[in-house]
């Protein structure tokens, strides 16, 4: 059986990310922009194939993640539970 990433969910402080570029996110990354700045998720079943090809070099663990939100760019970045994460969309 093989085994397959999770989802993870990060906000990161949108005035303190001042070196990061909204526009070169990867693939593998969803970023939406709100008054509680970036909130971003991981699409496992797109990072899985980066990984195997040798694109994404972390591993799936959560602080990988924030490490690698980091090299980005992404300043303040915190793990947010992802029922948090997706509650905000249930009311739009």
């Amino acid at each position: 059986m093989i085994k397959t990433g999770r989802i993870y969910c990060f906000q990161a402080d949108y005035r303190a990310s001042t070196h990061f570029d909204e526009h070169r996110v990867p693939d593998w990354l969803s970023l939406e922009v709100h008054w509680q700045g970036y909130c971003i998720s991981t699409i496992p079943w797109v990072a899985d194939v980066a990984r195997v090809l040798g694109i994404l070099p972390i591993d799936d663990t959560p602080e990988a993640w924030m490490g690698y939100l980091e090299s980005l760019g992404l300043r303040g970045v915190t793990q947010v539970c992802y029922e948090d994460f997706f509650e905000a969309r249930l009311y739009c």
